[in-house]
């Protein structure tokens, strides 16, 4: 099975289940007989018809579904894991003294108390930047096309069968997954957090969010051909900092103290996406991830013979995140391509400066997919042939030199793209890039001494002297592989990452997983969907 299959399957599932007349599955056969055999019989020149099976498509369908239900099942025993640490009321004192007993400590912890730090107040680079700083307190996240899927399911009697197929094969129901915000919501709270006093933490995360996946379409009886271009639905990370004050700690509800280790503030990779940022809690990618499942685990073929798939080209860009994080205070996309917003065009230029080491502004990660449109027939990871030399290359560079490259590659896009006519003119073009493309600024900001839950490992920062002397404890990420092994590996296993939220209450450390588990649900939706299509000959497709 090629990896140009599996990206193909997430193209054209998504936009077949929600936007296509065949999403309509029969209500008489909710499981996988072809919903479209109805519409076959009827069809004026049956012979016309005769489409035949895809195995290949129903093989990638039947996988996705079966990591969708694996996912389900994995987030919930997560759940259950988070209420028990909850409950166990774990203090810092307790891990101290059973380190300084030499007993292993925990893979994982939660501890509730008020954060702190030794050092002096940070400050926001918002704040100082003009365009940004006039909108302070304002979020507009891009939409998450599964939990939109999901979403419909609840409501829309068009999904119906789709959702009982999913019902019957895995006893999930979409009353079981969480509630969906409506549309408009930006899946997120109401903003307490201004960015206004005291403050021990500051993080900046900069997005490039563009268009891919042109397609074109070609109608048999006319002929007529039709240039579809989508707006802002993928994204990549391509600058992320932090500000943090020294000696950053918490107090627990005790009055012990245990210091913080945040992890790196370097959600940007050469090598392909990485785990996106922690404390701005982001709603899970599911096509990444299943992507590094495939990567990791591989295949199981007929006879059980193993198939690796861990040659398969990285993933460069991903749907744009849901972040959730209460600390959040500024959630922004850029009104134009180039990143400007009125009355500044610079901002990238005084993100960099903002975060500039010593007279070398901070560096910005070129991804040349981010600014040039899918290439036609070719694979996920391709960069059009058209593109400058120069500028094929994933590497970081300074805001000024990307602002540059970016203005040169529009250029290029506009005058070579094969994306174009006869739906578009080139001059259409390239008024729609300010549409199709922009960045996104986000901007979280953690106050001084408020009440804090966290979500780490714990490790001994300094051991002890003498008898009945406390070993002092630092609270890193659960993913670090710093220290030595863990009796509790099966722990360590799950998906758990570095966590600070806002109150004591588990409530707020659940919350922003509960879209995670409806996320996958929707991709169980569109997986239960291409098989039957994909059973059917995928009706419809170049209709």
């Amino acid at each position: 099975m090629r990896y140009r299959t599996f990206r193909d399957f997430k193209i054209q599932s998504r936009k077949h289940v929600v936007c296509s007349k065949y999403s309509r599955l029969s209500r008489r056969a909710p499981g996988l007989d072809s919903p479209f055999r109805d519409h076959r019989r009827s069809h004026p020149d049956a012979n016309a018809w005769r489409a035949h099976p895809d195995p290949v498509g129903i093989s990638a369908g039947v996988l996705v579904f079966f990591y969708a239900v694996y996912s389900l099942i994995k987030y919930q025993r997560e759940a259950n894991r988070i209420i028990s640490l909850f409950e166990a009321n774990t203090q810092i004192k307790e891990l101290s003294e059973k380190a300084a007993r030499g007993e292993p400590l925990p893979s994982i912890v939660v501890i509730r108390g008020h954060i702190g730090a030794d050092g002096g107040d940070v400050n926001t680079v918002s704040g100082a930047i003009h365009g940004l700083r006039e909108r302070i307190g304002e979020i507009e996240q891009p939409k998450n096309a599964w939990i939109e899927i999901a979403r419909q399911a609840k409501s829309d009697p068009q999904l119906r069968g789709v959702a009982d197929a999913v019902v019957q094969r895995t006893g999930v129901d979409a009353d079981d997954v969480s509630e969906v915000p409506a549309p408009g919501d930006p899946y997120t709270r109401p903003i307490r957090n201004h960015a206004e006093g005291s403050l021990v933490v500051t993080e900046m995360l900069v997005a490039r969010i563009c268009a891919k996946h042109q397609s074109v379409r070609r109608e048999k009886t006319t002929k007529r051909v039709t240039i579809k271009r989508p707006r802002r639905n993928e994204s990549y990370n391509c600058f992320h900092a932090r500000r943090v004050s020294d000696r950053l700690h918490i107090i627990d509800m005790d009055g012990a103290r245990a210091d913080i280790e945040l992890p790196p503030a370097h959600a940007v990779g050469l090598a392909g996406i990485s785990d996106p940022p922690p404390l701005f809690l982001p709603v899970s990618d599911v096509w990444t991830e299943f992507t590094h499942y495939l990567r990791k685990d591989g295949l199981t073929g007929p006879g059980g013979r193993r198939q690796r798939l861990d040659d398969l080209p990285p993933m460069r860009l991903s749907d744009p995140y849901t972040l959730l994080s209460e600390f959040i205070f500024l959630d922004v996309q850029s009104t134009v391509d180039l990143g400007g917003l009125p009355g500044n065009p610079h901002v990238l230029e005084e993100i960099g400066e903002a975060f500039a080491t010593g007279p070398t502004p901070a560096k910005f990660l070129w991804e040349p997919r981010g600014f040039y449109d899918s290439v036609r027939g070719g694979g996920y990871d391709d960069v059009p042939a058209y593109a400058t030399g120069r500028f094929r290359k994933t590497e970081m560079i300074s805001a000024r030199e990307l602002l540059d490259r970016a203005q040169a590659a529009a250029k290029e896009n506009t005058r070579y793209t094969p994306h174009c006519e006869p739906t578009f003119s080139r001059a259409e073009l390239e008024q729609r890039r300010d549409e199709e493309n922009c960045f996104r600024y986000t901007e979280l900001a953690i106050p001084r001494g408020i009440p804090v839950t966290i979500l780490a490992r714990p490790m001994i920062a300094e051991a002890g002297t003498g008898e009945g002397a406390d070993c002092n404890i630092r609270l890193v990420s659960p993913q670090c592989d710093e220290g030595p092994p863990y009796a509790d590996v099966k722990n360590l296993k799950d998906r758990f990452r570095f966590r600070i939220l806002r109150g004591h209450q588990v409530e707020n450390l659940l919350r922003h997983r509960e879209l995670n588990p409806t996320a996958y649900y929707g991709l169980a939706l569109v997986a239960v969907a291409f098989i039957a299509w994909a059973a059917s000959g995928y009706p419809g497709l170049g209709a």
